[in-house]
């Protein structure tokens, strides 16, 4: 079994080719460095992403992101309780909005404030 993707670990965009062998065994084709290989067997076996997204408060905008990659079929059940959870405070950059985000080991944290000008 075959499957073709570009590799997001750096900024060459290598294309690759990731075989999947009977025995369940993964080959990387088509990486220029180490990262793409790790990065192709993870996509294969257990693909993660950085959550990013902006949240509407009284306050203003606030701009949010995992702080570590989450699996992927957890993407939308974290997007879910982030629209869930209410924001009752301000937050400055760098702070925590939820942590342990549905139990995924991350953390949503704060990465930038767009206040509301009335």
């Amino acid at each position: 079994m075959k499957f073709n993707f570009t590799c997001i670990r750096c900024p060459i965009g290598c294309e690759l080719v990731v075989e999947k062998n009977k025995n369940g065994s993964l080959k990387v084709l088509g990486n220029r460095c180490p990262r793409g290989e790790e990065y192709g067997k993870q996509e294969v076996t257990d693909p993660r992403r950085i959550v990013t997204t902006v949240k509407q408060t009284k306050f203003g905008t606030i701009s949010i992101k995992t702080d570590v990659a989450v699996k992927k079929k957890n993407y939308f059940k974290v997007l879910k309780q982030i629209n869930e959870t209410a924001v009752t405070k301000k937050y400055k950059i760098g702070d925590v909005f939820i942590k342990n985000v549905c139990k995924t080991h991350s953390n949503i944290v704060v990465t930038g404030i767009h206040e509301e000008i009335i």
